[in-house]
């Protein structure tokens, strides 16, 4: 099973970062952009995971969840990965309290280390990628993208649960699956099945 726990986005919020990727694909071209109902703020990626294991993982979460009180979050400027020059994907970056985001992912992570869970080599970026370049593209129009992010900015939203999502590739896009959500300071029932589809 192909694992990650994210924060999840207002459908506001979903709408104004779509309008931002219609506002900058028509310069910059051969983009695979995220679909509105694929964005989440990732908070881990776990990868490949055995079944049994997601006891495990829920475990994490309800330690980690623990650490923190809801809090709110907004997007506002943008960015490139791995670097300006070699996009591969382009993001719109975190704004409202992100050193509590940060918390949340250090706790988390420092949980799924002591359950047995492999350490993350990088450092926790907070970000949404908005697409992935299918070829570089000139540096110029990169520029013009960040600098037309620097003025966008979302609403703010209350943080008030994580959620444990399985992804399904196909040709088609990623399925996103709700396997389990746990509520920050408390506990959410599990609920599963609610599946989210990105298809573009």
């Amino acid at each position: 099973m192909r694992l990650f726990i994210a924060l999840s986005l207002s459908e506001k919020q979903k709408n104004e970062l779509h309008r931002l990727q219609q506002s900058i694909k028509g310069y910059l071209e051969g983009v695979k952009w995220v679909s509105p109902e694929g964005m989440h703020l990732t908070l881990k990626f776990l990868g490949e995971v055995e079944p049994a294991r997601i006891e495990a993982i829920v475990e994490a979460m309800a330690e980690a969840a623990l650490t923190v009180e809801p809090f709110d979050f907004s997007f506002g400027g943008g960015g490139a990965f791995p670097s300006l020059q070699k996009a591969r994907v382009i993001w719109a970056g975190l704004r409202g309290e992100v050193g509590k985001v940060a918390a949340l992912a250090s706790s988390l992570e420092a949980a799924l280390v002591q359950k047995g869970f492999p350490a993350e080599t990088r450092a926790f970026t907070p970000h949404l990628t908005l697409g992935r370049l299918r070829h570089p593209l000139p540096g110029e129009k990169i520029n013009k993208f960040i600098a037309e992010a620097q003025t966008f900015s979302t609403e703010l939203t209350r943080a008030r649960a994580i959620t444990l999502y399985q992804s399904r590739l196909s040709r088609q896009g990623a399925t996103y699956s709700v396997l389990r959500q746990m509520k920050i300071g408390r506990f959410l029932e599990e609920n599963a099945g609610n599946k989210q589809d990105d298809q573009e």
